[in-house]
């Protein structure tokens, strides 16, 4: 048995008693980052001295992964993040695929994301909105591009803080001039939190009033209206 278990997003007083509470129960775990996990279970008060974590990233190999899926066929195991759900722009969505093929069973516990609470901070219309996680380094990166400056609906990613300034400019060069939301840091001490015009969010950048310092999350306004495609005569 698998359970998908939440951690907070940056205030530890977030976890919900559920999930405290399997955290004490279980004694394997497959973490994302095994020292930020042991470091929420001393801030936690729960003694981690005989339980056992796995390493599990975006290069576990497929052996391991197969070893992993042994190990939750045969005992309760949880699957936490370094923060948030698992399964959401993460290694731990190799796991529930796993888990579907080889007819494993798992329960999702619900609790903290960040997505949910990015769709209320932001500063337009995110009733309908488009996630597309990471954008891509290289390939496709400006397909993604085209595909935020021409959406009717906002559109929400994760962005790398090697890339925040980069990614801005370049979609500001490429036509993209509506409002954009743009957070870090989310429950924690140096939460931040900026939402405006594209040009005025780069000033700040330029000007260090947007502090590039740890994972951003970023929404980019739609157009609110579709566009109109012209039909093609033949």
């Amino acid at each position: 048995m698998l359970y998908i278990l939440p951690t907070p997003i940056g205030n530890s007083q977030d976890v919900t008693i559920r999930t405290l509470d399997m955290y004490r129960k279980l004694h394997v775990f497959l973490c994302e980052d095994t020292r930020t996990f042991k470091k929420l279970l001393n801030i936690l008060e729960i003694d981690a001295k005989w339980k056992q974590f796995f390493a599990l990233t975006s290069f576990t190999d497929k052996w391991k992964i197969a070893f992993y899926s042994k190990l939750i066929s045969e005992q309760k195991v949880g699957l936490v993040s370094e923060a948030g759900m698992p399964g959401i722009s993460d290694p731990g969505k190799e796991i529930i695929k796993i888990c579907w093929k080889d007819k494993l069973d798992f329960e999702i516990l619900p609790g903290p994301t960040a997505i949910s609470l990015w769709v209320v901070w932001a500063c337009f219309d995110t009733s309908n909105f488009v996630f597309l996680g990471f954008l891509p380094t290289k390939k496709w990166r400006q397909t993604k591009f085209q595909y935020i400056i021409d959406s009717p609906i906002s559109v929400f990613v994760y962005e790398s803080v090697h890339r925040i300034e980069k990614t801005l400019t370049q979609l500001q060069a490429l036509g993209f001039d509506r409002n954009v939301f743009v957070g870090r840091e989310l429950t924690k001490m140096y939460e931040q939190k900026v939402c405006k015009p594209i040009d005025e969010v780069l000033e700040m950048i330029k000007n260090k009033e947007i502090v590039i310092k740890w994972e951003f999350v970023v929404w980019f306004e739609g157009l609110g209206k579709m566009k109109k495609v012209k039909k093609k005569k033949y």
